[in-house]
Protein backbone atom coordinates (compact mmCIF):
# COMPACT_ATOMS: atom_id res chain seq x y z
CA UNK A 1 0.00 0.00 0.00
CA UNK A 2 3.04 2.37 0.58
CA UNK A 3 4.34 2.39 -2.94
CA UNK A 4 0.44 3.07 -4.22
CA UNK A 5 0.66 6.43 -1.84
CA UNK A 6 4.38 7.26 -2.77
CA UNK A 7 3.04 7.28 -6.11
CA UNK A 8 0.36 9.34 -5.63
CA UNK A 9 2.14 11.98 -3.45
CA UNK A 10 5.07 11.92 -6.01
CA UNK A 11 2.76 12.28 -8.83
CA UNK A 12 0.61 15.06 -6.67
CA UNK A 13 3.77 16.83 -6.39
CA UNK A 14 4.51 17.15 -9.65
CA UNK A 15 1.17 17.85 -11.04
CA UNK A 16 1.20 20.83 -8.51
CA UNK A 17 5.28 22.30 -8.53
CA UNK A 18 6.77 20.91 -11.69
CA UNK A 19 9.40 19.67 -9.86
CA UNK A 20 11.21 16.47 -11.43
CA UNK A 21 10.08 13.24 -10.12
CA UNK A 22 13.30 11.74 -9.56
CA UNK A 23 14.15 14.35 -6.87
CA UNK A 24 11.65 13.56 -4.70
CA UNK A 25 11.70 9.46 -5.63
CA UNK A 26 15.06 8.48 -5.38
CA UNK A 27 15.39 10.00 -1.92
CA UNK A 28 12.22 8.85 -0.38
CA UNK A 29 12.64 4.99 -1.62
CA UNK A 30 16.01 5.37 0.04
CA UNK A 31 14.53 6.87 3.25
CA UNK A 32 11.79 3.72 3.09
CA UNK A 33 15.26 1.00 3.21
CA UNK A 34 15.47 0.87 -0.60
CA UNK A 35 19.12 0.51 -1.45
CA UNK A 36 20.10 3.51 -3.33
CA UNK A 37 21.17 1.57 -6.79
CA UNK A 38 17.65 -0.12 -6.78
CA UNK A 39 16.07 2.99 -5.57
CA UNK A 40 17.53 4.74 -8.95
CA UNK A 41 16.77 2.44 -11.46
CA UNK A 42 13.03 2.32 -9.75
CA UNK A 43 12.78 6.37 -10.19
CA UNK A 44 13.68 6.02 -13.83
CA UNK A 45 11.72 3.24 -14.14
CA UNK A 46 8.41 5.24 -12.58
CA UNK A 47 9.67 8.16 -14.56
CA UNK A 48 8.99 6.84 -17.81
CA UNK A 49 5.83 5.44 -17.53
CA UNK A 50 4.48 8.51 -16.00
CA UNK A 51 5.87 10.55 -18.83
CA UNK A 52 4.50 8.81 -21.56
CA UNK A 53 1.04 10.28 -21.27
CA UNK A 54 2.35 14.01 -20.72
CA UNK A 55 4.77 13.52 -23.95
CA UNK A 56 1.96 12.28 -26.02
CA UNK A 57 -0.23 15.56 -25.15
CA UNK A 58 2.44 17.85 -25.55
CA UNK A 59 2.90 16.24 -28.91
CA UNK A 60 -0.04 16.67 -30.37
CA UNK A 61 -0.55 20.70 -29.12
CA UNK A 62 3.02 21.19 -31.00
CA UNK A 63 4.65 21.90 -27.82
CA UNK A 64 8.13 20.05 -27.95
CA UNK A 65 10.59 21.82 -29.93
CA UNK A 66 11.95 18.72 -32.30
CA UNK A 67 15.27 20.41 -33.36
CA UNK A 68 16.03 21.26 -29.44
CA UNK A 69 15.07 18.08 -28.47
CA UNK A 70 17.75 16.48 -31.53
CA UNK A 71 20.56 18.81 -29.89
CA UNK A 72 19.52 17.78 -26.36
CA UNK A 73 19.44 13.67 -27.27
CA UNK A 74 22.72 13.76 -28.85
CA UNK A 75 24.21 14.49 -25.90
CA UNK A 76 22.11 13.09 -23.33
CA UNK A 77 21.75 9.58 -24.97
CA UNK A 78 25.23 8.81 -24.90
CA UNK A 79 25.69 10.28 -21.23
CA UNK A 80 22.84 8.31 -19.74
CA UNK A 81 24.03 4.83 -21.61
CA UNK A 82 27.49 6.09 -19.67
CA UNK A 83 25.99 6.85 -16.31
CA UNK A 84 23.97 3.71 -15.96
CA UNK A 85 26.95 1.52 -16.64
CA UNK A 86 29.30 3.27 -14.12
CA UNK A 87 26.29 3.32 -11.42
CA UNK A 88 26.10 -1.00 -12.21
CA UNK A 89 30.03 -1.44 -11.90
CA UNK A 90 29.92 0.78 -8.53
CA UNK A 91 26.91 -1.23 -7.33
CA UNK A 92 28.76 -4.63 -7.35
CA UNK A 93 31.53 -2.72 -4.91
CA UNK A 94 30.02 -2.85 -1.65
CA UNK A 95 32.61 -0.03 0.41
CA UNK A 96 31.59 2.66 -3.03
CA UNK A 97 28.04 2.54 -2.21
CA UNK A 98 28.10 5.25 0.47
CA UNK A 99 29.89 7.24 -1.94
CA UNK A 100 26.58 6.79 -4.33
CA UNK A 101 24.53 7.87 -1.37
CA UNK A 102 26.83 10.84 -0.80
CA UNK A 103 26.24 11.98 -4.26
CA UNK A 104 22.65 11.45 -4.55
CA UNK A 105 22.67 13.41 -1.61
CA UNK A 106 25.10 16.15 -3.00
CA UNK A 107 23.19 15.77 -6.12
CA UNK A 108 19.77 17.18 -4.74
CA UNK A 109 20.93 19.41 -2.36
CA UNK A 110 22.91 21.09 -6.01
CA UNK A 111 19.89 20.64 -8.46
CA UNK A 112 17.29 22.00 -5.63
CA UNK A 113 19.69 25.26 -4.82
CA UNK A 114 19.76 26.27 -8.35
CA UNK A 115 16.14 25.25 -9.22
CA UNK A 116 15.16 27.87 -6.22
CA UNK A 117 17.86 30.82 -7.32
CA UNK A 118 16.10 30.44 -10.66
CA UNK A 119 12.41 30.62 -9.26
CA UNK A 120 13.09 33.58 -7.62
CA UNK A 121 15.11 35.27 -9.82
CA UNK A 122 12.38 34.59 -13.09
CA UNK A 123 15.44 34.89 -15.25
CA UNK A 124 15.07 34.05 -18.99
CA UNK A 125 17.43 35.03 -21.60
CA UNK A 126 16.60 37.48 -24.52
CA UNK A 127 18.71 35.68 -27.44
CA UNK A 128 19.73 31.98 -28.67
CA UNK A 129 23.43 32.26 -28.59
CA UNK A 130 24.41 29.67 -26.21
CA UNK A 131 22.04 27.45 -27.43
CA UNK A 132 24.98 25.51 -29.44
CA UNK A 133 26.11 24.29 -25.76
CA UNK A 134 23.05 22.33 -25.40
CA UNK A 135 24.15 19.02 -26.26
CA UNK A 136 27.55 19.69 -23.62
CA UNK A 137 25.37 20.22 -20.78
CA UNK A 138 22.73 17.93 -21.92
CA UNK A 139 25.27 15.03 -21.32
CA UNK A 140 26.04 15.99 -18.50
CA UNK A 141 22.50 16.19 -17.10
CA UNK A 142 21.88 12.75 -18.91
CA UNK A 143 24.61 11.24 -17.16
CA UNK A 144 23.60 12.17 -13.66
CA UNK A 145 20.21 10.61 -14.73
CA UNK A 146 21.92 7.36 -15.26
CA UNK A 147 23.80 7.27 -11.99
CA UNK A 148 21.28 9.48 -9.81
CA UNK A 149 18.57 9.97 -11.05
CA UNK A 150 17.80 13.05 -9.35
CA UNK A 151 17.19 16.26 -10.56
CA UNK A 152 16.63 14.94 -14.41
CA UNK A 153 13.52 17.24 -14.53
CA UNK A 154 14.84 20.49 -12.87
CA UNK A 155 17.93 20.59 -14.50
CA UNK A 156 16.82 20.03 -17.91
CA UNK A 157 14.03 22.89 -17.58
CA UNK A 158 16.40 25.13 -16.10
CA UNK A 159 19.19 24.37 -19.30
CA UNK A 160 15.71 25.33 -21.83
CA UNK A 161 15.13 27.86 -19.53
CA UNK A 162 18.94 29.29 -19.44
CA UNK A 163 20.34 28.40 -22.96
CA UNK A 164 17.06 28.84 -25.18
CA UNK A 165 14.42 31.04 -26.05
CA UNK A 166 11.93 28.94 -26.28
CA UNK A 167 7.99 29.93 -24.73
CA UNK A 168 7.13 28.22 -21.37
CA UNK A 169 5.18 25.53 -22.89
CA UNK A 170 7.09 24.59 -25.20
CA UNK A 171 10.08 24.48 -22.50
CA UNK A 172 7.93 22.03 -20.29
CA UNK A 173 6.98 19.74 -23.60
CA UNK A 174 10.47 19.43 -24.76
CA UNK A 175 12.25 18.96 -21.22
CA UNK A 176 8.96 16.23 -20.93
CA UNK A 177 9.89 14.58 -23.60
CA UNK A 178 13.81 14.68 -22.59
CA UNK A 179 13.09 13.19 -19.65
CA UNK A 180 11.63 10.51 -21.37
CA UNK A 181 14.23 9.18 -23.55
CA UNK A 182 16.69 9.21 -20.82
CA UNK A 183 13.99 7.64 -18.55
CA UNK A 184 13.59 4.73 -20.48
CA UNK A 185 17.02 3.95 -21.85
CA UNK A 186 18.49 4.58 -17.92
CA UNK A 187 15.63 2.38 -16.37
CA UNK A 188 15.90 -0.40 -19.25
CA UNK A 189 19.70 -0.93 -18.54
CA UNK A 190 19.18 -0.30 -15.13
CA UNK A 191 16.83 -3.02 -15.25
CA UNK A 192 18.92 -5.33 -17.84
CA UNK A 193 21.51 -5.23 -14.93
CA UNK A 194 18.89 -6.14 -11.94
CA UNK A 195 19.02 -3.00 -10.55
CA UNK A 196 15.18 -2.11 -10.50
CA UNK A 197 12.23 -3.87 -9.42
CA UNK A 198 8.70 -3.94 -11.68
CA UNK A 199 6.10 -4.91 -8.92
CA UNK A 200 7.12 -1.66 -7.38
CA UNK A 201 7.09 0.60 -10.28
CA UNK A 202 3.75 -0.61 -11.38
CA UNK A 203 2.30 0.06 -7.55
CA UNK A 204 3.58 2.99 -8.03
CA UNK A 205 2.23 4.27 -11.14
CA UNK A 206 -0.92 3.16 -10.01
CA UNK A 207 -0.90 6.01 -7.50
CA UNK A 208 0.65 8.25 -9.90
CA UNK A 209 -2.20 7.89 -11.90
CA UNK A 210 -4.57 9.68 -9.38
CA UNK A 211 -1.82 12.02 -8.04
CA UNK A 212 -1.36 13.40 -11.11
CA UNK A 213 -4.90 14.24 -12.25
CA UNK A 214 -4.94 15.41 -8.31
CA UNK A 215 -2.18 17.83 -8.82
CA UNK A 216 -3.54 19.02 -11.88
CA UNK A 217 -6.48 20.05 -9.88
CA UNK A 218 -4.75 21.75 -7.16
CA UNK A 219 -2.53 24.26 -9.36
CA UNK A 220 -5.59 25.59 -10.28
CA UNK A 221 -6.74 26.57 -7.03
CA UNK A 222 -3.28 27.11 -4.88
CA UNK A 223 -0.67 29.57 -6.19
CA UNK A 224 2.05 27.18 -7.49
CA UNK A 225 5.45 29.61 -6.94
CA UNK A 226 5.02 29.34 -3.11
CA UNK A 227 4.16 25.86 -3.04
CA UNK A 228 7.35 25.15 -5.43
CA UNK A 229 9.79 27.00 -3.17
CA UNK A 230 8.81 25.05 -0.22
CA UNK A 231 9.28 21.95 -1.76
CA UNK A 232 12.91 23.11 -3.27
CA UNK A 233 13.67 23.94 0.84
CA UNK A 234 12.07 20.71 1.73
CA UNK A 235 14.32 19.19 -1.28
CA UNK A 236 17.27 20.61 -0.04
CA UNK A 237 16.72 19.26 3.59
CA UNK A 238 16.08 15.64 2.65
CA UNK A 239 19.15 15.85 0.05
CA UNK A 240 21.23 17.10 3.30
CA UNK A 241 20.20 14.45 5.56
CA UNK A 242 21.44 11.80 2.69
CA UNK A 243 24.50 13.58 2.70
CA UNK A 244 25.10 13.55 6.50
CA UNK A 245 23.84 9.32 6.39
CA UNK A 246 26.84 8.65 3.69
CA UNK A 247 29.48 9.98 5.90
CA UNK A 248 28.46 7.97 8.55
Amino acid sequence: MKFYLIGFFIAFLIGLTGVGGGTITVPLLIILGIEPSIAVGISLGFSAMIKIPSSIVYFFKGHIEKKTLFYLSIGGVPGVILGSLLLGNIHRHNHLRSVILLLIGLTIVVSSLINLWYTLKDYRPTTNKYAPLLPLFAFLIGFEVGTFSAGAGALGTLLLLSLTTLSPSDVVGTDIAFGLILSIIGGGIHLFQGLSDTNIIFKMVAGGVFGAVSGAYACTVFPKKPARIFLLFWLIFIGSVLFIRSLR
